[in-house]
C-alpha cells in the first residue's frame, strides 16, 4: 500500500513537473513518428496524456514551458522541433484567451504539425543545402500528406487535421497548398504558423544560423499582415516581452544572465538566471533574479551567446 501510495504521488508529481512533461513529449512524439515511418497506424494514448499536462501547465502559468519551448537538439529536430511549436502554440492560445479544450485541439495540431514529414525521403529532409525546386515541391506535399495521416488516426479531430494541412498557407494566403487558399481555415492554423516560424527561426540549421530570441521576434513583427496574421502577432510579440526568454543579457552590474520568465504584463523586467559574475567567471550555479523586484539593477544590452561562450539551454531545464 505504502509502495503504491509514493508511485502515485510521484506520477502526480512528474504531471504538474515542466521538465518531466518536456521529457515525456519528446518521447511521445519520436515514438509516433517512428510508428508512422514503419507503415503502423501509431496509438494516441500517449500523445493525448501529455498534451493535457501541457495544458493544465499553460492554463496554470502560461510562461513556465517558455524556457523548455527554447530547448533544441539539431539531431533530433523534428521531434524537438515539433514539441516546442506545441508548447508555443498553446502559451500563445492562451495569451489569445483561449479555454482549455481549445488549448488541447492546438497543442495537438503543434506536436503533429510536420508529421507529413515522415512522407518525405531522408536525404531531402536533412540536405545540408538549398532544395532544388524539385525537391521543394516534395517537400511541400508534408502538410498534405500530415492531415491524411491525421484522419487516419483515431482519437484526433479533424480540425487538428485542417491547421496541419494550411499551416504554410500563409495569412495571405499566398502559401501552400494552393489549391486549399479558399478553405475556411480556423485561427489555429494561424497559430501554429507563428509558433512554427519562431521556432524554426531560432534554431541552428546545417543551412542556416539561428536568430537571437529578440532578433526573432522582430522578424515575426516583420511578417505581420503578410504571411502571419497581424493579432496574432501583436500578442505573441507582447507575450514574449522586450527581452524574450532565452535571451542573454548584460545587466548593469556587469554580469551575464539568461532571460528564463518573461516579465510580468505590461513590464519590461524579466526573471533571470545570473550564470557568470562582473568579471566574466562562469558561476558554479546559476543566481535567479527577479529584475522587476531587483532595485538598482537593469538590463543594458543583449549577448550574443556564441561570442560569451554561453550555451543558454541549459539554463532553460
Amino acid at each position: 500500500m505504502a509502495l503504491e501510495l509514493e508511485e502515485h504521488r510521484q506520477e502526480e508529481a512528474e504531471e504538474f513537473d515542466p521538465s518531466a512533461t518536456y521529457r515525456q513529449a519528446i518521447t511521445a512524439v519520436s515514438a509516433l513518428f517512428e510508428d508512422i515511418e514503419n507503415g503502423r497506424i501509431p496509438s494516441t494514448k500517449m500523445l493525448h496524456g501529455v498534451v493535457d499536462r501541457v495544458a493544465d501547465l499553460t492554463i496554470r502559468e502560461p510562461s513556465t514551458l517558455l524556457g523548455l519551448a527554447m530547448i533544441k537538439d539539431y539531431d533530433n529536430y523534428t521531434f524537438f522541433h515539433s514539441v516546442n511549436v506545441g508548447i508555443l502554440a498553446m502559451a500563445l492560445g492562451a495569451a489569445f484567451g483561449m479555454g482549455k479544450e481549445e488549448l488541447r485541439e492546438l497543442g495537438m495540431a503543434g506536436f503533429l504539425h510536420d508529421v507529413g514529414k515522415t512522407r518525405v525521403a531522408k536525404k531531402i529532409l536533412n540536405k545540408p543545402g538549398k532544395l532544388s525546386p524539385e525537391e521543394f515541391e516534395v517537400m511541400k506535399r508534408h502538410a498534405e500528406d500530415g492531415a491524411r495521416i491525421i484522419d487516419e488516426m483515431e482519437g484526433i479531430s479533424s480540425g487538428v487535421a485542417r491547421a496541419v494541412l494550411g499551416h504554410h498557407l500563409g495569412f495571405d494566403r499566398t502559401g501552400y497548398p494552393g489549391w486549399a487558399k479558399e478553405l475556411p481555415f480556423g485561427r489555429s492554423c494561424e497559430i501554429i504558423a507563428v509558433a512554427d516560424c519562431y521556432d524554426a527561426i531560432t534554431t541552428l540549421r546545417v543551412y542556416k544560423p539561428p536568430l537571437t530570441p529578440r532578433e526573432a521576434v522582430e522578424m515575426i513583427r516583420g511578417l505581420a499582415g503578410t504571411q502571419l496574421n497581424p493579432d496574432l502577432v501583436e500578442t505573441f510579440t507582447g507575450m514574449m516581452g522586450r527581452y524574450p526568454v532565452g535571451t542573454l543579457v548584460r545587466l548593469d552590474t556587469n554580469e551575464i544572465a539568461v532571460v528564463f520568465r518573461p516579465p510580468p504584463p505590461g513590464g519590461e523586467r524579466p526573471m533571470v538566471k545570473v550564470v557568470k559574475d562582473g568579471l566574466g567567471r562562469v558561476l558554479p550555479s546559476p543566481v535567479v533574479k527577479d529584475l522587476a523586484r531587483e532595485e538598482g539593477v537593469g538590463i543594458v544590452a543583449v549577448v550574443d551567446p556564441a561570442l560569451a561562450a554561453v550555451e543558454v539551454s541549459r539554463y532553460l531545464e
